[in-house]
């Protein structure tokens, strides 16, 4: 690992952290996707991820719920949707926070975090990464009582947010980090 200095580090924090909005993507995961998330592992998804600014109940088994400050909003391209769209680049890379099951319900929360911060939050745990598991594990609890948002029960937006994040679909990470930078597969 290349040794970063405190300015590098303070500019990962700044661009991980700086204006943190939590998304959600909903979706049914098999057992063995489900399973595949581990608390601390770090993911990179190879495609583009959308998500949604909107949160409410869920329509499906399981929750991705993203905390990115650098998703984009797509809801100005969306043709009477409503999904308030949001996307996030591909080859993103995610630090797993927590795996939250209420019920038959689970929440998986991920961080968004920029490429060259993947080393250090393979190493270390941030402070404000408890904050983030007790919001969304929080928030779970509460929109768990709540009606799914309509359009993102439809049959369109169910299909578009069904691949899980950062694994294929036998469960199998794309690539891993372990501490020391030592990958863990590709």
């Amino acid at each position: 690992m290349e040794q970063l200095n405190n300015e590098q580090i303070g500019q990962i924090m700044n661009s991980t952290f700086a204006g943190l909005t939590l998304f959600y993507r909903d979706t049914n995961l098999t057992d063995q996707q489900a399973s595949a998330y581990k608390k601390n592992m770090i993911l990179q998804e190879l495609g583009f991820t959308d998500a949604s600014y909107r949160g409410g109940g869920l329509a499906t088994r399981h929750r991705f719920l993203i905390a990115s400050a650098r998703a984009k909003d797509a809801s100005m391209f969306e043709q009477g949707t409503n999904w308030g769209l949001v996307i996030l680049n591909s080859g993103s890379f995610f630090k797993v926070l927590d795996v939250y099951t209420v019920g038959d319900k689970t929440q998986i929360t991920l961080l968004h975090i920029p490429e060259e911060g993947v080393d250090i939050f393979a190493q270390a745990k941030i402070n404000i990464e408890d904050q983030i598991v007790e919001k969304a594990r929080a928030g779970f609890e509460e929109k768990l009582a709540m009606p799914p948002v309509p359009e993102l029960a439809t049959e369109a937006w169910v299909n578009r947010t069904q691949a899980p994040i950062g694994i294929d679909t036998a469960g199998k990470p794309f690539y891993t980090w372990q501490a020391g930078g030592d990958d863990g597969s590709k």
